[in-house]
């Protein structure tokens, strides 16, 4: 199709350029325009002109491309104009004192920034310093029109930070947190792949720290999040935020936190105000998966961390600078919950944890395993260094009370008790508990000497039930009756060998109404009487029923002597005598049985032979006597002796 087209002299055209191309047409922008003399239009002079125009469009686009990609393109900045205002505005806003040793870069699209290499940081004061990172900054645009430098956001990554805690909690923090009408601050601060080293904290040095830091106007709340690694392990920051500006002007400020690491998890939530006495309340919880992994793997002593797995404290809380105190706080210490108020004391020169908890139910074992620690896998005991260091590492002052307390193989019913930590001292005392139907008190302590630890003990029971209580250590019911008395004992040494071999004390016992069991001594002595002899092939039978029977243990360097030791009973009477060993966790006892009444002879008692290891006793006749009472063997154990010694070598020898 071809389309031609006279056009007049003067002739005005509302769009001149209407264009018949396909099936549409394609519209110029409408303007007036007043054609010059007879023009004549044809077909090959609208191609030539189609032509024309896209090339003239398609060298605007290059243009503008270029255009956009040398505005978007980093320019490496050869003068110091711009880097020292960078700089300017860094010390007057923040207080920092930035150096470029490396390329310095700017860019205006998409956004206006700046990029600085191998920066070097400074606060004032040593309190931080940052080596060897790059400054990313992006700039506001208006400032920057206006010829004034304004940081809408800061990057620094990959950056060797070192700093001082005392020093920088001695900075104007107020005064950079102080709002100031003529001057905008970053509203976001990045933190990417840095190192921090601290300068007065040991072991607190955190390595891939990755910080997100929000803060829109002066005003509004400061919001952090970001992660690091400490000691092997990611620690996350999932929230923080609070207001500076009001905590700038003493005012309260809402405040909330919450950290996390593999073994464990802190969260507060509250308000807090600073000034000359900064106060904070709110509510917290503190999680530890295991106390244990969480002091191996941080290094922070802890009372008893070394002993104690699972453990939260939940509660509200108030702090301030020298004490943090929940008036009300839950403890879940394993499976038990504990609830009472708890407070931890900063006056002294290192923390002091006091509370008063109480319990349903509580299981207090773990505290127990150094004593089962004290001996070997073959039962004697251990020769390895008693170290309170781990156990002792916080001060502690603690009261407990609970309806039911497992203690090792012990239970304790309406527990009364008390636990005192102090640097290489450990002191726990029971003030009253229920104990197999009777009462019990007693006291513990381990206090360090030197190379050396003090070992001391002491305690009261009355009318506990003997064969529960043997039941419940997992030993044979072998006697029953209510037992009273009290014991003592002390030792020192470097292991716990050695404290029982300076053992020293002395205990006393007393069973009333009992009964031994598998033995009936009445029974035995009419045997003896009748067949001696035979007597020892059938004695395992029976219950002797008695109706009291003493002990008492006289202790020294670790060898005790069983003294004025006797059992009474309608029948019979009966003593015993001989040593308990404490080192090597032996005993070898003679027990005398009589009838009631007479004279203790020996040539007519019965007599047994205790000994063995504690874990092993072996009760026995004494057959040497069994055989005096013979009629027949007892010429054997004359006096005079029926065969010579003779002056010759013997034939045979037996050992």
């Amino acid at each position: 199709m071809r389309l031609s087209a006279t056009l007049q002299p003067g002739l005005i055209l509302d769009n001149p350029f209407v264009w018949i191309y396909g099936n549409g047409p394609w519209l110029r922008p409408p303007r007036t325009v007043i054609l010059p003399p007879p023009l004549v239009m044809r077909g090959t002079r609208f191609h030539k002109l189609k032509s024309m125009s896209r090339r003239v469009v398609f060298l605007i686009a290059l243009i503008s491309l270029a255009v956009l990609g040398a505005a978007a393109a980093p320019w490496t900045l050869t003068g110091s104009g711009l880097s020292s205002a960078v700089t300017e505005h860094m010390k007057e806003r923040y207080g920092l004192e930035l150096k470029a040793e490396g390329r310095s870069t700017f860019a205006l699209l998409p956004i206006p920034r700046v990029k600085f290499e191998n920066v070097t940081i400074r606060f004032p004061g040593k309190a931080l310093e940052a080596e060897g990172g790059t400054l990313r900054g992006e700039l506001r645009l208006l400032p920057m029109v206006l010829g004034r430098v304004e940081l809408a956001e800061v990057s620094l990554s990959e950056a060797n930070i070192t700093a001082s805690s005392k020093a920088l909690q001695g900075l104007d923090w107020a005064g950079l947190a102080k709002a100031r009408p003529d001057d905008a601050r970053a509203r976001r601060l990045i933190l990417a792949g840095a190192t921090v080293r601290w300068t007065d904290l040991e072991d607190a040095k955190l390595d891939r720290v990755n910080l997100v830091v929000s803060w829109a106007d002066a005003d509004s709340p400061l919001y952090a999040v970001g992660s690091a690694v400490w000691q092997n392990e990611t620690v996350l920051l999932e929230q923080a935020s609070l207001t500076p500006s009001l905590l700038a002007s003493d005012q309260i400020s809402p405040v909330s936190l919450i950290l996390s690491a593999p073994s464990g998890r802190i969260a507060v939530t509250g308000e807090a105000q600073l000034g000359d006495d900064p106060r904070m309340t709110g509510e917290s919880t503190i999680e530890a998966k295991s106390v244990r992994d969480f002091t191996h793997w941080s290094g922070v002593e802890l009372p008893f961390g070394s002993l104690v797995r699972a453990l939260s404290v939940a509660g509200d809380f108030s702090m301030h600078r020298r004490r943090l105190t929940w008036p009300s706080v839950a403890v879940t210490l394993g499976k038990d919950k504990l609830e009472g108020t708890m407070a931890v004391r900063f006056e002294a020169e290192r923390p002091i944890i006091t509370g008063t908890l109480a319990a349903g139910t509580l299981n207090l074992s773990d505290l127990f395993v150094p004593f089962k620690q004290a001996r070997n896998e073959s039962g004697a005991w251990s020769s390895e260094t008693i170290d309170l260091a781990h156990t002792t590492g916080s001060s502690l002052d603690l009261r407990l009370s609970a309806s039911s307390a497992q203690l090792g193989r012990l239970r304790l019913d309406d527990m009364a008790a008390s636990v005192l930590v102090r640097p290489g001292r450990i002191e726990a005392s029971i003030g009253r508990a229920d104990f197999h139907k009777g009462t019990l008190k007693g006291r513990l302590s381990l206090i360090a000497q030197g190379k050396s630890v003090e070992f001391k003990s002491q305690g009261t029971f009355s009318g506990v039930d003997v064969s529960t209580f043997l039941a419940a250590i997992g030993e044979p019911r072998w006697l029953t009756g209510a037992a009273q008395g009290q014991f003592q004992l002390e030792g020192s040494g470097k292991t716990p060998a050695e404290v029982m071999r300076h053992a020293q004390g002395r205990s006393s016992v007393t069973v009333k109404e009992g009964e031994l069991v598998g033995l009936a001594l009445d029974d035995a002595l009419r045997r003896v009487e009748k067949r001696p002899l035979l007597a020892s092939l059938n004695w395992k039978s029976g219950r002797t029923a008695f109706d009291q029977a003493q002990a008492q243990l006289v202790v020294e360097k670790g060898i005790g002597k069983v003294l004025d030791t006797r059992l009474t009973a309608p029948t019979i009477q009966a003593g015993l005598d001989g040593q308990v060993s404490l080192v090597d966790r032996a005993l070898s006892l003679k027990a005398h049985v009589s009838q009631a009444g007479a004279s203790p002879d020996p040539d007519v008692a019965l007599e047994f032979d205790i000994t063995g290891g504690w874990d092993s006793v072996t009760v026995m006749p004494d057959v040497r006597s069994l055989i005096k009472r013979s009629g027949a063997a007892k010429p054997l154990f004359g006096r005079q002796q029926l065969i010579q010694p003779s002056s010759q070598n013997p034939l045979a020898t037996a050992q």
